[in-house]
């Protein structure tokens, strides 16, 4: 996956939009068909004090969710795992698709979700879970830009990039 578009967010944190594959799939009773593809972009940052990603992504049902995983946990696992799925706490809150349609409305914490994920050398992450509705959520992303040069070594060692550290040597 190429690399995102950087932007900073009001609260100072360094916000990544870079393509994304999402796909949303749910217990259809209607009879449509049960996986959706999502949004093509996902918006991540870390937080100021560099301990959460932060992930948000438009769902395959317009829905805009928000899920927060520590990143140590998220490392951990992925050392413990050597790339494979670890399950991880985080936390997820959601943004109605018919509160974006009309302008108004405010976003819903969900609560604490397990998350399946996997994070490769290359920052690349995948990860799965079960939202508040039901429904199975698949995200991939690449989160190498966030980490910085050290997500190459994703097996327990990788310590997120310092802001501004790409400018150091000018």
């Amino acid at each position: 996956m190429d690399g995102g578009q950087t932007f900073t967010g009001a609260d100072g944190e360094n916000v990544v939009v870079t393509s994304g594959d999402i796909t949303s799939i749910s217990d259809s009773v209607s009879g449509a068909d049960a996986v959706a593809p999502g949004g093509t972009a996902v918006a991540t940052s870390l937080t100021p004090d560099r301990d959460v990603l932060n992930i948000a992504f438009v769902t395959g049902n317009g829905d805009v969710q928000f899920i927060q995983v520590k990143l140590d946990d998220l490392l951990q696992g992925a050392a413990a795992a050597s790339g494979g799925d670890v399950v991880v706490s985080a936390e997820l809150t959601s943004l109605r698709g018919d509160a974006i349609s009309s302008g108004s409305g405010a976003a819903a914490p969900v609560g604490t979700v397990a998350v399946a994920a996997a994070l490769s050398e290359h920052g690349d992450l995948t990860m799965s879970y079960v939202d508040g509705d039901g429904d199975l959520q698949l995200i991939e992303t690449n989160v190498a830009e966030l980490l910085g040069p050290a997500a190459a070594d994703a097996g327990g060692t990788v310590s997120p990039a310092e802001p501004d550290s790409a400018d150091a040597g000018r």
